[in-house]
């Protein structure tokens, strides 16, 4: 537990983990497991965003890369959220599917920087839901929404291509409503031929 909240310090103050360190007392740690814990430290940081309570969520799906079907959208949330129903609007206001409530209980808006969108969108969805979350995009957001993720502060390292930066954005923002996605697995080095060498010789055999 020390271990975890050392890292999840690490990553909110921007410092880099040294992947050879060891816990007090202890021997060094193998990459492995120390990406492992990395991990475990994410998840958790991610569960505490959950909102409380979650009965209705609304995602206004982003018009400049739709990454992730409404299908899959619907599936991730209901994971996290096991009661809620789940509704989609575009960024110009027209429902997708069920027509949503006039009140929600959360609000995940996926609209991106200088997408079209109807006047005073977000201020409309700020009414609607108790909790709202989006990026630093438009009139408004960054004041009235309660979380956002700011993509224009790190502009200069995120992904180039379109929909590879979409899906990076997307994800923070699910991850700011407590939603998970799973980790992708790391492809290791291959050590065929270090292992090989610390083989003692066959000559004796």
């Amino acid at each position: 537990m020390e271990r975890r909240a050392d890292l999840r310090k690490s990553q909110k103050s921007g410092q880099s983990l040294d992947l050879q360190s060891a816990p007090k007392g202890g021997s060094p740690i193998d990459q492995e497991s120390q990406a492992g814990l990395v991990r475990m430290a994410q998840q958790e940081d991610i569960l505490s965003n959950r909102v409380p309570g979650v009965k209705f969520v609304l995602i206004v799906i982003s018009a400049r890369g739709i990454v992730f079907d409404p299908g899959a959208l619907r599936q991730k949330v209901i994971v996290s959220y096991p009661d809620a129903v789940v509704f989609f609007q575009t960024v110009l206001g027209t429902t997708i599917g069920m027509a949503p409530p006039q009140e929600v209980d959360l609000i995940i808006d996926l609209t991106g920087p200088g997408e079209r969108q109807c006047w005073f969108y977000a201020k409309k969805l700020r009414r609607m839901a108790r909790v709202v979350i989006g990026r630093n995009a438009g009139f408004f957001r960054k004041k009235i929404y309660d979380r956002v993720f700011d993509e224009k502060a790190i502009k200069d390292s995120l992904p180039v291509q379109t929909l590879d930066r979409e899906r990076f954005v997307q994800k923070k923002l699910f991850q700011l409503a407590g939603v998970p996605f799973l980790p992708a697995g790391e492809v290791s080095l291959d050590q065929g031929k270090s292992i090989a060498l610390e083989l003692p010789g066959m000559q004796r055999f």
